[in-house]
C-alpha cells in the first residue's frame, strides 16, 4: 500500500525535478437456474431491465429547497442486497448545478450526491463507491481549487473505495495533480488506472481489490488511446495503449480471485462495446461514453466465444446522475440496477456545505490576480462607462433594466440585481459568491462571460457600484466613445458621431441569435433554447431597438 512517505517524498522530487528544469428500475436474470445460484463464482447473470416510472416536479419552498410530489421511488421492490457499488463520474467541473432555472429543475452536484449517498448507507447497505473520473472543464488556479475541493468531498468525506482518471484530468499539470492527490488521498489512496501512471506507480494503482462483506471486488480503469494522443507530453506521464494495459492487468486480477470485477472504460460507447467484448473478464463496465442521460437500461456485451455477458452502465454527464448495483446472492433477482437523477428531492449535504465555503473563501483570499485574471483590452478598444451614464438618454430602457417591464410583477430588473443574486442569493442562501469568476461573468459588467474574465475598465470590486448588475454594456459594449462624441467631451465630426452611436446598436435578431445565448447557454438556462424562450424573457426586458 502507497504510505504518506511515498506521497511526500515522490512529490519532493518531482518539485525537485522541476526546480531543475525551471525553477426503481429493476434487473431480472436470464432463466438460467444454475447462474443465478452462483452469481459471485461465475460473475454476473445477464439482466433484463424494466422500465421506470417517470417523476414529475417538485413544489418549490420558500427556503430554496424543493419539496418532492412524485418522484420516482428509490429501490422499490429491493431486499437488503449483499452489497451495492454506487456509481459516478464524469462531473466535468460542475460541484453543483449552476443556472437560471431554480435549484428545483437543475440536477447533480457534489452537495445532493453525499446526500444520496448517507441515505443509501443509513439503510446499513454495504456501499461501494466508485467515480469514474473526468473531474475538470477548464484549466487554471480556480479549475485546480475546484478539483481539490472535488477529492477532498471524494476522499475525505464519501470514502471512494475507487477513482478514475479522465482525459480533461490529465491536462491538469501533473506536479498540481500529484499536489491534490497527496494533500486528499490519504496513505491507501483510491485513484485507479491500468494505462496511466503518474510520475510513480506508488501513486496510482493499476488495479483495486475491495472486501466488503466478505466479497473482494476488482476494480481498475482506462483512458481510450484516442485521448492518450492529446495529452501534453510530459516525462512524469506515462501511458499506455488501453488493450495492451488490460492484458498485463487482468491475469494480476484473476490471480486476487474477486468475486466482482469492473472495468472504468473513458471511451466511446463503441470502443467502450469493444473492450468489454475482447475482455470478458469484467462483469460491469462503467463507461464515459455517450452525449446525455445515461440510459435507463445498462448494456448488455456478450463475449463472442463463451457465455459470459458484460452488463455495461454509464455515468451521463456533468455528475447529473448517481448509478445503483445491488447484489443480492441467491435471491430471484440477483443484479439490481437504478439510475437516479440528482434531483431537488436530496437536501443540501451540512458536511459538503463546509468544503463549498472554504473553496469560496480560498477565492476571495487568492483573488483575481491570484487566480491569474488580468484585465484584457476590450476588442472595441472602448471603456466601459456603467449603465446610470446610459441614463442620461436613453431613460426609459435605464427604467426597464433597473425595475423590469411593467406589469412583469418584477420588484427589480432581472439583469439589474444579478450582482445582488450572488451578495444576498435566493437559493442556497449560505453561500455568497461574489469572489467567484465563474458566477461574476454573467452577474457583473465588463466581463467576458464564456472565458470568464475581466475586461479593462470592467467590474473587479464591490466598489464598482456603476458597473453592478448585468448592465447595458455588456449587450451594447463599451460606451465610452459614444458617451464622449454624445456630450462634447471629444472633438468629432457628425459622420464620426454617428458611427460611434451605431456600435452601440443591437438589433432583436442578434440577440434572439447570439447574444443572450453568451449568459443563457445550455449550461446556465437549458430553459432558454426551448421554442418561444426568447420571446418569454424578453417580454421581461423588452425596449425599443432604438432605446
Amino acid at each position: 500500500m502507497t504510505t504518506k512517505r511515498h506521497w511526500c517524498a515522490a512529490i519532493g522530487a518531482v518539485l525537485f525535478s522541476a526546480g531543475l528544469l525551471l525553477g426503481a428500475t429493476l434487473l431480472r436474470p436470464d432463466q438460467d437456474p444454475s447462474r443465478v445460484a452462483s452469481v459471485f463464482a461465475n460473475r454476473l447473470t445477464p439482466v433484463a431491465m424494466l422500465h421506470s416510472r417517470q417523476q414529475s416536479s417538485p413544489q418549490e419552498t420558500a427556503g430554496g429547497q424543493s419539496e418532492p410530489t412524485d418522484y420516482e421511488p428509490l429501490f422499490e421492490g429491493w431486499d437488503d442486497p449483499v452489497l451495492a457499488l454506487f456509481i459516478s463520474g464524469r462531473q466535468h467541473g460542475y460541484i453543483e448545478p449552476c443556472g437560471c432555472t431554480g435549484l428545483d429543475r437543475q440536477k447533480g452536484g457534489l452537495l445532493r450526491r453525499h446526500t444520496l449517498q448517507k441515505q443509501i448507507m443509513d439503510k446499513g447497505w454495504n456501499v461501494v463507491s466508485i467515480d469514474a473520473g473526468n473531474q475538470v472543464k477548464r484549466f487554471g488556479k480556480q479549475a485546480h481549487l475546484k478539483l481539490s475541493t472535488t477529492y477532498q468531498c471524494l476522499c475525505s468525506t464519501m470514502n471512494y473505495q475507487a477513482i478514475g482518471f479522465g482525459p480533461d484530468d490529465l491536462k491538469v499539470p501533473v506536479i498540481e495533480m500529484l499536489q491534490i492527490m497527496a494533500n486528499h488521498g490519504g496513505s491507501d489512496n483510491p485513484f485507479v488506472s491500468a494505462n496511466v501512471i503518474l510520475f510513480s506507480p506508488e501513486f496510482t494503482h493499476r488495479y483495486r481489490v475491495i472486501e466488503v462483506a466478505g466479497k473482494r471486488i476488482g476494480i481498475t480503469a482506462v483512458i481510450g488511446d484516442e485521448h492518450l494522443t492529446q495529452l501534453p507530453p510530459s516525462s512524469d506521464l506515462r501511458t499506455q495503449a488501453a488493450d495492451s494495459a488490460l492484458r498485463e492487468v487482468i491475469p494480476q486480477l484473476t490471480r486476487e480471485n474477486c468475486d466482482l470485477t469492473v472495468l472504468i472504460s473513458h471511451t466511446s460507447l463503441e470502443q467502450s462495446r469493444q473492450l468489454a467484448s475482447d475482455h470478458p473478464a469484467f462483469d460491469i463496465v462503467i463507461t464515459t461514453g455517450g452525449s446525455g442521460e445515461p440510459t435507463l437500461y445498462p448494456e448488455k456485451i456478450p463475449a463472442p466465444r463463451s457465455n459470459h455477458v458484460t452488463q455495461m452502465v454509464q455515468v451521463g454527464v456533468k455528475g447529473m446522475y448517481v448509478g445503483v448495483v445491488g447484489i443480492f446472492p441467491g435471491a430471484a433477482n440477483p443484479i439490481r440496477y437504478q439510475r437516479i437523477p440528482l434531483d431537488a428531492r436530496f437536501e443540501d449535504s451540512p458536511e459538503i456545505k463546509e468544503k463549498f465555503l472554504n473553496y469560496q473563501n480560498q477565492l476571495q483570499t487568492i483573488g483575481l490576480q491570484g487566480l491569474g485574471l488580468s484585465p484584457t483590452r476590450h476588442p472595441s478598444d472602448r471603456e466601459y462607462v456603467g449603465s446610470e451614464t446610459c441614463a442620461d438618454c436613453h431613460d426609459t430602457a435605464f427604467d426597464i433594466w433597473e425595475n423590469g417591464v411593467e406589469g412583469s410583477g418584477d420588484e427589480v430588473g432581472p439583469h439589474a440585481r444579478a450582482t445582488l443574486d450572488l451578495l444576498e442569493p435566493t437559493e442556497r442562501v449560505w453561500v455568497k459568491r461574489h469572489y467567484d469568476p465563474e458566477c461574476l461573468s454573467c452577474h457583473v459588467t465588463g466581463w467576458n462571460p464564456q472565458k470568464y474574465f475581466p475586461y479593462e475598465t470592467g467590474y473587479l470590486e464591490l466598489g464598482h457600484e456603476h458597473l453592478h448588475g448585468n448592465g447595458c454594456e455588456n449587450c451594447h459594449g463599451p460606451g465610452s466613445k459614444h458617451v464622449a462624441a454624445e456630450n462634447g467631451d471629444i472633438d468629432v465630426d457628425e459622420a464620426t458621431r454617428v458611427q460611434f452611436y451605431k456600435e452601440m446598436i443591437v438589433t432583436l435578431e442578434q440577440a434572439k441569435q447570439q447574444l443572450c445565448f453568451e449568459c443563457h447557454d445550455l449550461d446556465n438556462s437549458p430553459d432558454f433554447h426551448e421554442d418561444d424562450a426568447f420571446e418569454k424573457y424578453w417580454a421581461r426586458i423588452a425596449h425599443d431597438e432604438d432605446e
